[in-house]
C-alpha cells in the first residue's frame, strides 16, 4: 500500500500551503460503506445525566482515583499511571478551552488511543503535524456524519502551531504496546453502538456475517479511559491469511502492497507511519474513509488507486491481519 509520505510536509508551520504542482486524482468508484465499518453513535434524546461528583473509581494497578465527573474533564484529564510514560506537555493533559480538548483526553496520555479515534504513540511529528493541518481545512473527515474524527475540526482550529507541534513531538517518542487480540469465528456477540461497539450483555451470539466487530474486553475499564483495558476483534475465518496477502502483495489489479512504502514489517519507513499492532477497527475506518472521499487530504492522491482496488473484504481483512502485528521490532507476535 502506498505510504502516506505526501502529507510529510518539510515546513512545521500548519497553515495551508499551495501545492508546487497538483498531481492527477484517480476518480473514486461508487461505494456505500456497510454500518457496521463506521458505526454511528445514536443521537441522545433530552439532556444526557451529569456524570457523579461523589463516586470514587479506580483500575487495577492504579493508586489514583477519580469521579465519572473527572473522567469525562477534557481539560484536565484522568492520567491513571503516570510512571508509565514521559512527563507530558500541558497540551496532552489540559489542552487549551473552549475548543481546544486535550489530546490525552481520547488518545489517552500514553497515546494508545481506543477504536473509535487513533493511536498516537510512535507516529512521526511531522505526520501527526500534516493530520493537524488537515483537520484544520476540513480536508480529513469521516465517512461517518457521526464519528468523533469530525469534532476533530474544532480541536484543530482551538489550539496553537506550538502545542501540536509539542505533542507531536511527545507522542512520537512514545512506543505502543498492543492490546488487541484477533479471533477468527463464526459467530460474534450480539452488539450495540456506544460511540464504537460494545457487547450487548445477556443477548448471546449471532453470526459474523462477513463483519469486523472489535469491542473492549471490559467496557467499565473503557468507559473510564484506563489504558491497559484490552479489546477484541472478531473476523470471518480465514481473514488473516487474507489479509496478509494483501498487505504482502497488494490488492487485485495493483501491484504495491502495504509494505512497499510502511516498511516490510510495518512499522512505517523514511516518515511514513506505521501500521504494525494498531487499532483494526481505526485501519478499516480510514480505508473506508479514503475510498469514499471523505478523506481528501494530500494522502488521498496516492491511496485512492489502491482503495479503488480494495473490497470491503479486502479493507477488513488487511486491517485486521495489520492489527495483528507486532509494533515494535523484536516484539512478539
Amino acid at each position: 500500500m502506498r505510504a502516506l509520505a505526501l502529507l510529510l510536509i518539510p515546513s512545521v508551520a500548519l497553515a495551508q500551503r499551495p501545492a508546487a504542482s497538483p498531481a492527477r486524482v484517480v476518480p473514486l468508484k461508487p461505494f456505500a460503506p456497510p454500518a457496521w465499518a463506521v458505526p454511528s453513535a445514536p443521537i441522545p434524546v433530552g439532556a444526557a445525566p451529569r456524570p457523579d461528583s461523589t463516586v470514587w473509581h479506580h483500575v487495577a494497578g492504579s493508586p489514583r482515583a477519580y469521579t465519572m465527573q473527572q473522567i469525562g474533564n477534557a481539560f484536565d484529564i484522568p492520567d491513571w499511571f503516570p510512571d508509565a510514560h514521559p512527563p507530558a506537555p500541558k497540551s496532552v493533559l489540559y489542552g487549551t478551552r473552549p475548543t481546544g480538548r486535550a489530546c490525552g483526553y481520547c488518545h489517552l496520555p500514553n497515546g494508545a488511543g481506543r477504536p473509535e479515534n487513533a493511536t498516537l504513540a510512535g507516529l512521526p511529528a511531522a505526520y501527526t503535524i500534516a493530520q493537524m493541518r488537515a483537520f484544520r481545512d476540513s480536508s480529513r473527515k469521516s465517512a461517518s456524519k457521526d464519528w468523533p474524527t469530525n469534532s476533530m475540526h474544532a480541536v484543530a482550529a482551538g489550539v496553537t502551531d506550538d502545542d501540536v507541534r509539542e505533542a507531536a513531538a511527545y507522542f512520537e517518542r512514545l512506543a505502543l504496546t498492543r492490546r488487541n487480540r484477533i479471533v477468527e469465528t463464526t459467530r460474534v456477540p450480539v452488539t450495540r453502538v456506544e460511540t464504537m461497539l460494545a457487547v450487548k450483555e445477556g443477548e448471546g451470539t449471532e453470526p459474523i456475517a462477513g463483519r469486523l466487530i472489535e469491542v473492549p474486553d471490559e467496557l467499565s475499564r473503557h468507559a473510564m479511559r484506563d489504558p491497559t483495558v484490552r479489546y477484541t476483534t472478531y473476523v470471518p475465518p480465514g481473514t488473516l491469511a487474507r489479509g496478509r496477502r494483501v498487505a504482502t502483495q497488494g490488492p487485485a489489479g495493483i501491484a504495491t502492497a502495504c509494505s512497499t512504502c510502511h516498511g516490510p514489517d510495518l512499522l512505517g519507513m523514511a516518515g511514513t507511519p506505521p501500521l504494525a499492532g494498531r487499532s483494526p477497527a481505526g485501519m478499516l475506518r480510514q480505508l473506508v474513509s479514503f475510498r469514499t472521499g471523505a478523506r481528501a487530504d494530500s494522502a488521498s492522491v496516492v491511496m485512492r488507486p489502491i482503495v479503488n482496488a480494495l473490497t470491503v473484504d479486502d479493507m477488513a481483512a488487511v486491517s485486521a491481519y495489520l492489527g495483528s502485528l507486532p509494533p515494535q521490532r523484536g516484539a512478539k507476535h
